[in-house]
């Protein structure tokens, strides 16, 4: 079925609640708040806005195959069981599984940046601990680790009750995880550690591969970039992740940057104020460690990771 993405009266330059009287000629000069925006607009800008129109339509109509298809990938693994070949297919569906969630979670940063920017999505705390954000981000993604050798350290106060966004900020470190660990070398190691320090938390996530030139540090959170290959055999995709950290990052009044640090090349940190990671503490000693009765987590500390 052909779908007009025009919005209703956009054609004919009204409103969808119907014409309004035009303003007398001595009026509309000091009153440019009464011109219609298509007027104010530029060709270019109006371009602009009807590209991202029909990539919000896109994207949304993108969703609800995505999740039946999941659902049914779900259903699937319900009625396998867990030996000789039905154990094999329950693999395989597990890394269709795991790239439907990726595909999903491009939907959702695709909206959500469209949001972050036009000011319409706020940041909405809740307690939560860094433990409990690796964990989220890790779900589905572990295989990644084990079949590129790699070893992951999670180190600091990683049990400490913080005040952040769950979603916005998960999907940072499900980023931040899935970046050190695509760029790191095969058998390497993948650092993330948190962390009070001075007026803040900071949230570190990086690897022992090559560090990001110079050129890129700014330029790298931008909104569509392109980083040349830091590896011979390896391009980053062109897209919204790391544009995406900024501008949840941002929500939470903080700042995000990549650095080195000892035998990690590219550390991406994560910098969020005190008072709003941990609205109800004045200092490091207030801030309180969730109860050791959580969920079971795959995440263990291991070996410490590099200071900052």
């Amino acid at each position: 079925m052909d779908v007009d993405d025009t919005p209703q009266g956009e054609a004919s330059g009204l409103s969808s609640k119907g014409a309004s009287p035009a303003a007398p000629a001595s009026a509309s000069a000091s009153v440019p708040a009464l011109v219609p925006r298509a007027a104010r607009e530029t060709p270019a800008q109006a371009l602009i806005d009807k590209k991202r129109a029909l990539a919000q339509l896109v994207v949304h109509d993108l969703r609800n195959p995505l999740t039946a298809a999941h659902g049914y990938v779900q259903l699937a693994k319900e009625e396998l069981g867990t030996l000789g070949e039905a154990g094999r297919v329950r693999e395989y569906l597990d890394d269709v599984t795991t790239l439907l969630d990726k595909t999903l979670g491009l939907v959702s940063t695709i909206l959500d940046v469209e949001e972050l920017e036009d000011g319409m999505l706020h940041a909405r705390p809740t307690a939560t601990t860094f433990r409990a954000l690796v964990d989220r981000a890790l779900a589905g993604h572990m295989r990644q680790f084990e079949r590129r050798g790699l070893t992951l350290s999670v180190d600091g106060a990683i049990d400490d009750q913080v005040w952040l966004d769950v979603d916005l900020i998960g999907r940072v470190v499900e980023n931040l995880l899935d970046n050190s660990a695509r760029y790191a070398p095969r058998g390497g190691r993948v650092c993330a550690q948190v962390a009070w320090v001075g007026e803040g938390l900071e949230l570190a996530i990086g690897n022992n591969g090559p560090p990001v030139a110079a050129r890129d540090l700014e330029a790298i959170f931008g909104r569509y970039y392109q980083l040349e290959a830091r590896r011979a055999s390896a391009r980053a995709n062109r897209g919204l992740g790391l544009y995406f950290c900024k501008l949840a990052v941002s929500a939470h009044q903080g700042r995000i940057g990549v650095e080195s640090r000892g035998e990690l090349g590219a550390v991406f940190v994560v910098r969020i104020p005190r008072h709003v990671a941990a609205p109800l503490a004045s200092t490091e000693s207030e801030v309180a460690p969730q109860s050791s009765e959580a969920a079971p987590s795959a995440v263990a500390k291991g070996e410490a990771c590099p200071p900052r």
